[in-house]
This record gives C-alpha cells, sequence and structure tokens, in this order.
C-alpha cells in the first residue's frame, strides 16, 4: 500500500473515532465557545467577566462592566454599559452611557444618552434627547423629546413632553401633552390635558377639561372647573363659567363697552371708551374683577383697569371701582359705585379731562387723581 493512502486511512479512522465520541457526550455539557479579544468580544451566559472591546456580546445573563463601541446583552445585564450603542435584550438595572440605549423590558439606574428606548417601564434618571418608554417612568427624565406610553411620576424636564396617561409630580416643557390627568405641577408654553388636572397648570396657553386647582396663563380653556380658579388675560369656561358685555359711563369715559370673561372668582375685561369732552377721545384697556355674593341678587363686584389713550401721547388711565352687581333678571343686573383714578401723563402735558368728578387733585405736572363714579347695564352670556 502506498504512503498517501495509508495516511488517508489513518485519518479517516481518526475522523470516525472523533464524531462518535463527541456524539456520546451530553448535549447539555457543551458550552459556547468564549471569545476574547480587543476588537470582538463574546461571553456564554453567567460568566461575569468585564467586556471591553469594540463589539461585546453577552449570549445571556452578564452582570460587571461592558467597555466598547457596541455593547449587546441578549438577557439581563446589571453594571454598566458605556458605549456608542448599548443593546439589553431583557431588564437593565444600573446604568448606561451611550449615543444609543436600548432595553427590551425594564430600566432601573442612570442612563445617559442621545436616543435612550425601554420597551416596558423606567426608573431612576434618564437623560436624552429622546427619551422614550412604553410603559411607564418614576425618577427624574430629561430630554428634548420625552414620551411615555402609559404614567409618569417624578420629575419631567424636556422641550416636547408627552404622556399617553398621567402624570405625577413637576412637569417642565414647552409643550405638555397628557392623554388623561396631570397631579402636581405643570409649566410650559402650552400646556393640555386630555381629562382633568389637579394641581397647578402655568403657561401661556393652557387646556383641560375639569380644572380642580389653578391655571394661570395668557389663554385658557376649561370645560368644568370642579374647585380651584383659572387666572390669565382671557380664560374661556364651559361648565361654571362666567362671561358677560358690560354698556356703561365713568366720569373719564362718557361712553364704556367690555366684554368679560373668566369665572366670578376672578375675570378679565376688555374695555373700549369714548370721550367727547377731551382731547383724547378714544382709549382701550383691559381689567380684572371679582364678584363676592351678598345675598341672592346683590353682590360686591371690586374692580381695576388699566387704560391707554388712543393719541401719539399714550396717557395713562388707571382705576379702581369698588362696585355694588344687583340682578335684576337671570341675565341682566346694573352695576354702580365709585370709583378712584390715576390719570399718568408720559409725554403730554394735559391732563385727560373728565366729563365730572367728585374731586381732583394734581399730585405733579404728570400724575393726577380724581373720585368719581360709575354705572353700568351688564348681560351675562348664557347662565
Amino acid at each position: 500500500m502506498k504512503k498517501h493512502n495509508i495516511i488517508s486511512f489513518l485519518l479517516a479512522l481518526l475522523s470516525g473515532f472523533q464524531l462518535q465520541a463527541q456524539d456520546s457526550i451530553p448535549q447539555k455539557t457543551i458550552r459556547e465557545p468564549i471569545i476574547y479579544t480587543l476588537g470582538y468580544n463574546r461571553i456564554p451566559d453567567g460568566l461575569n467577566i468585564p467586556l471591553i472591546g469594540f463589539i461585546n456580546v453577552a449570549k445571556g445573563n452578564h452582570t460587571g462592566l461592558q467597555l466598547g463601541f457596541a455593547n449587546t446583552t441578549a438577557n439581563n445585564f446589571n453594571g454598566l454599559a458605556i458605549g456608542f450603542a448599548n443593546t439589553v435584550g431583557n431588564n437593565n438595572q444600573s446604568g448606561q452611557i451611550g449615543f444609543f440605549n436600548t432595553v427590551g423590558n425594564n430600566s432601573d439606574g442612570l442612563t445617559v444618552g442621545f436616543f435612550n428606548t425601554v420597551g416596558n417601564k423606567g426608573i431612576g434618571v434618564q437623560i436624552g434627547f429622546f427619551n422614550t418608554l412604553g410603559d411607564s417612568f418614576h425618577g427624574i427624565q430629561s430630554g428634548f423629546f420625552n414620551t411615555l406610553g402609559n404614567l409618569g411620576d417624578g420629575v419631567q424636564v424636556g422641550f416636547f413632553n408627552t404622556l399617553g396617561n398621567s402624570f405625577q409630580g413637576l412637569q417642565v416643557g414647552f409643550f405638555n401633552t397628557l392623554g388623561n390627568r396631570v397631579d402636581g405641577v405643570q409649566i410650559g408654553f402650552s400646556n393640555i390635558v386630555g381629562n382633568k388636572t389637579n394641581g397647578v397648570q402655568v403657561g401661556f396657553f393652557n387646556r383641560t377639561k375639569k380644572l380642580s386647582g389653578i391655571e394661570v396663563g395668557f389663554l385658557n380653556v376649561v370645560d368644568t372647573v370642579e374647585k380651584g380658579t383659572p387666572i390669565g388675560l382671557l380664560s374661556f369656561v364651559k361648565q361654571g363659567g362666567y362671561q358677560a358685555i358690560e354698556v356703561g359711563a365713568s366720569e373719564m369715559f362718557p361712553v364704556n363697552i367690555s366684554y368679560i370673561t373668566g369665572v366670578r372668582q376672578f375675570y378679565t375685561s376688555i374695555i373700549a371708551s369714548y370721550s367727547p369732552v377731551s382731547h383724547n377721545h378714544y382709549a382701550i384697556g383691559m381689567g380684572i374683577g371679582t364678584i363676592i355674593p351678598l345675598n341672592k341678587n346683590l353682590s360686591f363686584n371690586p374692580e381695576f383697569l388699566s387704560q391707554t389713550t388712543c393719541t401719539v401721547l399714550w396717557d395713562q388711565i388707571h382705576s379702581i371701582h369698588l362696585n355694588l352687581d344687583y340682578s335684576i333678571s337671570n341675565n341682566f343686573s346694573i352695576v354702580a359705585g365709585p370709583t378712584l383714578v390715576w390719570n399718568h401723563l408720559n409725554n403730554g402735558t394735559v391732563f385727560h379731562k373728565p366729563a365730572f368728578s367728585i374731586y381732583e387733585k394734581e399730585l405733579n405736572y404728570n400724575n393726577k387723581l380724581l373720585i368719581g363714579l360709575k354705572a353700568a347695564i351688564k348681560y351675562q352670556i348664557g347662565n
């Protein structure tokens, strides 16, 4: 037999022996190979050694340190992962720092990145540009976009904050949107709550169906005030609100027309005025007021008005009105009371000439006090 034929025969026998030996070993004793290099690391489930390399892969659970460009754990991770992309298939506990941080189920600890995504719940601190959780978050969340599928509890700071259900705590953002309710403090340019606000809402535009607390903003829109008060330049309340048109006369302007909106506890008014006797014929302004019931038909109705004359001089006329409001029907009432007026000249030399006055006193060349009277009839819009 030739030499090479003998060698081939021996190799064939040896290969057959190795296959038979391998087949006889129980499958459960075979472990995944460990690969550990500076470029690529792969370890089996439960081997808790630090992973430091360009790409790190833990095939099951891992506890410890992961430092690399891409860090991946197939099941649960407990430790600190630092990299460009950090991915955990199930639960993450402790910390993730990277550009992309992704957790399939729950995250508990510190997460810092540009994109942070958690499939279920998060607890701890989350800082990033985009923060997204499928269910809820408890702790501190800070980002440009913060999105929660269900609940939030703690502090949320961002440009856009969106929750599918409810939030409890402090929420600060440019746009805040909740599907259900907020319990706590909401501060932003636009605050929108699908159901109930129980606490404080501060923003340029505030919208809620039910209010149990305080709203402070330029424009407040409420369906029902359960308890509390919307405070704003304009507040519109469907149930429990107050809107009226008032036409009357005062010592400074014999003709005044006002639109009033808000609630009886606190309302704002927009007023336009005309005087035929003064060189400042027209004025526009705004006011605030409240209605305090004294009995079934009579109420105390104090107001503060600030008006500017429509001339090149733009003189200021500020007045306090101590009115009594007497209802003559469900929609109509008569309003009358004394007024205290402060006339301030910005650049002019001639004070606004009143139609009448009880008392006048020039304090100096650009400030004057007057005491007068106001009388008006008011029509309440709706009931």
